[in-house]
């Protein structure tokens, strides 16, 4: 089943995204050897932030989150544009720590709640990004977002994100919902939607084994849904050897010049799908000469 972010109007009051990201998710897992908690940090992370930038009608619009909360997974960052294309990475990806009492993974553990969490909206050159940051709720990602949107947007939001990790490491589900009521909107209609709280905490569950248009017909029964739009996620990283050769020209004369002279070459990452570039004391030598 392929993956993806869908938009419906509830009542005409509501707005509802409802995402279905696991290959997403499973990507992202294979690209930076995630152990199961850290899936799920990063999971909902990625997922989270696709679903904040399918809001946006403009493609080009980058959004990016942060969370930076303390805890030994260190920086959780992910970003994506209006057409779903999302890229992040978890600073220490092999964080191993007991589940929580009630079973679950210990995503709040691993990222903490020591911290921010920052989103960053980019509209485009020439004008200046929006940046909101608040402080972390409790690690766990998807309480943190709707903190921010309460905090930094005024806007009260219910944001439900979740990742069910396999006892083989895959990822066997993921997804989300953020349920956004219009400015003026009913108090029937609000009642409805918190008469309907016990199905929206099982919308991963859900995933399992239905689609998500099956998921909102069954947790919105009896309400009015409209299907707004619909956007495929994907993850995409859009390094490239020219990104990596302005990065090292930055650096300056000196800093390249010792490359060279030290090691001879200079060998870069990608922290987002970590593939390797390496770039050997010719190709040092012609940066070095546009660097001055």
């Amino acid at each position: 089943m392929k993956d993806t972010i869908k938009r419906y109007l509830l009542n005409n009051e509501v707005i509802v995204t409802a995402a279905s990201t696991k290959n997403l998710v499973n990507e992202a897992r294979v690209l930076h050897n995630t152990y199961p908690t850290c899936t799920a940090a990063l999971g909902r992370t990625l997922t989270g932030t696709a679903m904040m930038a399918s809001t946006s009608r403009d493609m080009d619009t980058l959004f990016t989150v942060t969370l930076n909360g303390g805890g030994p997974a260190g920086t959780v960052l992910a970003t994506a544009n209006g057409r779903g294309e999302v890229k992040g990475y978890i600073e220490n990806p092999y964080v191993n720590i007991p589940a929580r009492s009630d079973g679950k993974l210990d995503v709040g553990g691993a990222v903490g709640k020591d911290g921010y969490i920052t989103v960053m909206r980019e509209l485009g050159k020439g004008m200046e990004p929006y940046v909101g940051r608040t402080p972390l709720v409790s690690g766990e990602i998807a309480e943190d977002i709707a903190m921010y949107y309460l905090q930094s947007e005024q806007h009260p939001s219910i944001v439900y994100l979740s990742v069910w990790v396999d006892i083989d490491t895959t990822v066997i589900a993921a997804g989300g919902l953020i349920i956004s009521p219009m400015p003026g909107a009913s108090e029937e209609t609000l009642s409805f939607i918190e008469s309907q709280l016990f199905h929206i905490g099982n919308y991963g569950l859900m995933l399992m084994s239905m689609s998500v248009e099956e998921c909102m017909q069954k947790i919105f029964a009896g309400g009015n849904l409209e299907l707004l739009e619909e956007r495929t996620p994907t993850y995409h990283c859009d390094c490239s050897v020219q990104r990596f050769e302005r990065g090292i020209i930055s650096l300056g004369s000196k800093e390249i010049q010792d490359m060279i002279d030290e090691d001879g070459q200079a060998e870069v990452v990608c922290r987002f799908c970590n593939k390797k570039y390496v770039f050997d004391k010719y190709h040092l030598q012609r940066l070095l000469d546009e660097a001055k």
